[in-house]
Parts: C-alpha cells; structure tokens; sequence
C-alpha cells in the first residue's frame, strides 16, 4: 500500500508542523475568518446580486444554455458584485481548509497510540482536500462563463453542474467524519484524565 502512504504522508507533516496549541490557534483564527466572510461578506453581497431576480445558486443549478444566458443578463447591473462573492468564495476555501485541517491535526495527535482510529482525521483531511478542490473547481467554471457571457463554451455549465453535486456528495461525508474525529479525540482525552487519576496514589 505504498500509494496510501504516500497520500497520508503530506497530512501527517501538516499535523506534525505545528503543536496542537498552535494548530488550536490556527483553528480558532480559520473559523473567525469562515465565519466572518459568510456574515459580512455572503449574506450582504448575495443580496444584492438577489435584487437582479437571481443568485449565484441559481446559475450554478443552470443546465441549459438557455437559462445561464437569461441569469448573466439580469446579473448584469450587478456583475460586480457577482465578481467579489467569488473572490469571498476563495477566501471561505481557503479558511475552511486550514480550518479543518488544523482540527483534525488536533484529534490525530489526540489519537496517537490508538490503533486505527487516528484513521478517521486522516481520511477527514483527505475529504477535505477533495471537497476544497471541487468547490475551487465550480468556482472557476462559473468565473469563466461570467467573464465571457458571449463566446463561453457550452461544456462549462456541465461541469459547473458535476462540480457542485460532487463536492455535495464530499460535504455530506465530510462533516460528520470532522465531528466523530472530535468526539473520539475528546473521549479518548477524557478516557486519559480518568484513568490518570485513577492510578494516582491515595
């Protein structure tokens, strides 16, 4: 199994680089940034871009050329405004990355010594890598029809449409895979503590 070795190694130097108060730290730092940019960012530019009678969402789910031309044509007096959610959208990419990356960092130290189980922030990195990279994906392919409402090629509305399910289908494994690598960190932390108290001397 030396491909899989070769997959895990670049995430266990990640969780290595740093100790888990700093990757706390990192954590901590990713998640005022993930929820910064959907409050002050998301929230208030999707509403403008809403005042054309569409949202992003609703060119991502297009399927036809027909019904992105209509989308770009009312986005039009608020291409801009379209054009910063996507940068915002980078930015959220990048936070929720080292965002979680640097809480599965934590449960994989918090599981050293436990066998397989520090499996389970390993294959959540791995998800998260998939899922980041899916999101970039749809992201860009919706840049470029935007940024070429005339001359864009059919095939990217196709691909901006795999990209989202994909990424979706990604999301609805990778978060529960994120809470069950804390919950077990945590029990086996707690395990730890009583176990500890329990061999000191009376």
């Amino acid at each position: 199994m030396q491909w899989l070795d070769a997959l895990v190694r670049p995430l266990e130097r990640y969780a290595d680089a740093l100790s888990a108060k700093n990757h706390g730290i990192v954590a901590v730092v990713s998640f005022c940034i993930f929820v910064g940019v959907i409050a002050l960012g998301f929230v208030p530019v999707t509403r403008r871009i809403e005042t054309s009678g569409y949202s992003t969402t609703d060119l991502q789910a297009a399927t036809t050329r027909a019904e992105v031309d209509t989308i770009l044509q009312a986005f039009d007096p608020v291409v801009e405004s379209v054009m910063l959610l996507s940068v915002l959208d980078y930015v959220f990419i990048v936070a929720g990355f080292f965002l979680f990356f640097s809480l599965h960092s934590v449960c994989m130290k918090a599981l050293a010594g436990r066998g397989r189980l520090v499996l389970i922030p390993k294959i959540g990195m791995g998800l998260t890598v998939v899922s980041r990279l899916l999101d970039s994906l749809e992201n860009l392919w919706v840049i470029l029809i935007y940024t070429n409402p005339d001359e864009y090629a059919t095939i990217l509305i196709g691909l901006t449409n795999s990209s989202e399910a994909l990424k979706w289908m990604v999301v609805s494994v990778e978060y529960p895979m994120l809470g069950i690598a804390i919950a077990l960190a945590l029990l086996t932390r707690f395990t730890s503590l009583f176990d500890g108290r329990s061999e000191s001397p009376q």
